[in-house]
């Protein structure tokens, strides 16, 4: 027969040069890659019979008649085996090998009774016949193979659309085509075999998915060389998607940003590469991740489960000694989260909450986060969502308390209060959702939505004529780094036509005690503009109040607990009266927190306070209740 050669001379090519590129990306981690090497040394095993085979019959080298059946026969036992390769290597992606490990030797079994008939070919003849003459004759077992060859690739493509979600894009369309085109030559070779087509065209498209859907910068992050966020999440997918029950530890470095910030980026990417391949050596190269910002994940399924307690132990030990790089002693604060899939999350969702939500500070070094506290991370999470999504929509809305003016016997002021209400997680408690906004700066965005709600309320309500004075507004330390704020608030009270003192700014004692250096100058230029100050929760545990020397604070906020405490201790009530006192000698106005009952304010007034707030008068109302409270309070007292 007058075979073209060229189609397999150029497959070997390309053969070769996809075996060149396979090695140089090193990508032989996991299964599915593996597979993917023997499909590629198959296909060269394929080629080359293919080529040798041809090139005797075509020459009609009788001298070669052996080497001729020889090869011939090496061809068609490794051309069977390609389709199961490939369907193997569909199976390992989807994830589906992984539920039904045991039934792997099904797809087998019809290999192994086409290699049982072949290797008796030439007992039987029932592949070909190659006489002394080099006359090439197919046998009635062609059919058949070329028939299961096609039976593969279609199981396949069912596969790929079956468990597309599983998948990215970019695999599915070209692994569909994939066995689009490799079922079309199929075909072609089948009626047309002079062409010799259908090794050059598989090659071709093996290498089509060698270079872009084994692309290393989709699968590995490249600078820690272990699995990316991205393969994760697919991994996730497939394991959730063929209801396999697997363990995910997740590895925090709590202070990442910290040492990223101090050391510099280039020498964080090493310490966190040199973390990367330690995990490595104590799992395996095909279940660690780099998740990003610090963040690592272990997933383990079937009998690599069975190792997850002791994966924990080397984790806690090796995280509760200090890291050496260089010369330089890293202490690396660690969360060590681990979930049990699907008892304890059952959705790819909740699993990537639990990654990117904010670690929890506890007191040891390194902490084991298990399925009791699973559900507060998560929790941390969706409110970071809320308040992100309330921001985007105008959600938040702000209340205000009203405040007590002692001698004027009104409610001559108000704090203004940011509240947050989502429809699934109901209402979110400030004491909750602030200190996540602080965390992740978005403490900023709500305290000028705040700031400028109060501004809106005070001019266009007209609060003068109600008899409120001012305006609290809280004063965050994130928002007070911010050196343009001072312009920012003074813009914002022009387009309401107001002057600073409608507004009167709260610091917290904490932040006044810890403030940093832009801090205070923040403070110096908020003053300089007319704005006056409160210091809130005084007397939370510090004992040192020099600070108050050092800002100019009109209003002392007392904190509700020493109140409260006063009541029920001799020993707090001295401490309570000690500190009005001092309070009143330094000539500041004194406001007390958390009156709610007659004998607190009683007690307050004959102490000498100057203001008085707590639920006592009311708790913090929505705008129009509280202009109506403040008009009927004010004209009934």
């Amino acid at each position: 027969m007058d075979y073209i050669l060229e189609f397999d001379i150029s497959a070997l090519f390309i053969s070769f040069a996809a075996l060149l590129i396979f090695v140089y990306k090193k990508d032989r981690h996991k299964r599915q890659n593996r597979t993917f090497l023997v499909l590629i040394l198959t296909q060269v095993l394929t080629t080359v019979c293919d080529l040798v085979g041809a090139y005797t019959i075509k020459n009609n080298l009788s001298n070669l008649w052996v080497l001729s059946n020889a090869v011939n026969l090496i061809y068609f036992i490794s051309h069977t085996f390609l389709p199961i390769l490939f369907t193997i290597y569909i199976l390992d992606l989807t994830g589906i090998i992984k539920r039904h490990n045991k039934a792997l030797g099904l797809i087998f079994v019809p290999y192994l009774i086409f290699f049982i008939l072949q290797i008796t070919n030439p007992f039987t003849h029932l592949v070909f016949t190659i006489d002394p003459n080099l006359n090439y004759h197919k046998g009635p077992l062609i059919l058949p193979m070329y028939l299961t060859a096609l039976m593969y690739l279609i199981l396949c493509q069912i596969l790929i659309l079956r468990f597309r979600t599983t998948i990215s894009l970019n695999r599915f369309l070209l692994l569909t085509a994939f066995t689009m085109i490799i079922l079309a030559s199929t075909v072609i070779q089948f009626f047309v075999p002079r062409l010799l087509i259908e090794c050059f065209v598989q090659i071709t498209m093996t290498l089509c998915l060698l270079i872009t859907v084994d692309n290393p910068s989709e699968i590995f992050n490249l600078t820690t060389g272990i699995y990316n966020r991205n393969t994760f999440l697919l991994d996730n997918i497939n394991f959730l998607r063929n209801k396999v029950s697997y363990k995910v530890i997740i590895i925090k470095i709590l202070n990442e940003e910290y040492y990223m910030s101090t050391l510099g980026y280039a020498y964080m990417q090493e310490i966190l590469q040199s973390i990367a391949q330690w995990l490595v050596l104590i799992t395996s190269e095909d279940c660690v991740y780099d998740l990003n910002n610090g963040n690592f994940a272990i997933l383990l399924y079937g009998s690599k489960i069975k190792k997850a307690d002791q994966i924990t132990t080397y984790l806690t030990n090796r995280f509760s000694t200090d890291w050496l790089h260089k010369d330089v002693i890293l202490s690396l604060e660690t969360q060590i989260c681990d979930i049990d899939v699907p008892a304890d999350v059952n959705n790819v969702e909740s699993i990537v909450t639990i990654v990117d939500a904010p670690g929890i500070k506890q007191n040891t070094r390194v902490s084991v986060i298990k399925r009791e506290q699973l559900s507060f991370m998560q929790r941390i999470k969706a409110i970071q969502n809320t308040i992100s999504f309330a921001l985007d929509n105008n959600l938040f809305q702000v209340y205000y308390q009203p405040i007590y003016d002692v001698q004027a016997n009104k409610i001559h002021s108000a704090e203004a209060l940011a509240r947050l209400h989502d429809e699934e997680l109901g209402f979110i408690s400030p004491e909750e959702f602030i200190p996540i906004a602080e965390k992740n700066g978005s403490i900023i965005a709500i305290g000028q939505f705040v700031f400028e709600e109060a501004c809106k309320m005070f001019s266009i309500e007209q609060l003068n004529g109600i008899g409120i004075d001012f305006l609290e507004v809280n004063l965050s330390t994130v928002q007070c780094n911010n050196k343009k704020l001072s312009q920012i608030f003074l813009n914002t009270l022009n387009h309401y036509n107001l002057k600073p003192s409608a507004i009167n700014l709260e610091i917290t004692e904490s932040a006044a005690i810890n403030s940093q250096e832009t801090f205070l100058q923040t403070i110096k230029d908020l003053n300089n503009s007319g704005f006056t100050f409160s210091l809130d929760d005084y007397g939370t545990g510090y004992s040192n109040a020099s600070y108050i020397f050092n800002m100019d604070f009109d209003i002392i906020k007392i904190d509700k607990t020493i109140l409260w405490e006063a009541e029920k201790s001799p020993s707090a009530l001295i401490i309570l009266q000690n500190t009005v006192r001092m309070i009143k000698e330094l000539d500041k106005k004194i406001l007390v927190e958390g009156v709610e009952t007659k004998s607190q304010r009683d007690l307050m007034v004959q102490m000498g306070a100057d203001y008085l707030q707590g639920f006592y008068f009311s708790k913090p109302l929505p705008k129009l209740d509280f202009i109506q409270f403040c008009k009927m309070f004010n004209r009934t007292h």
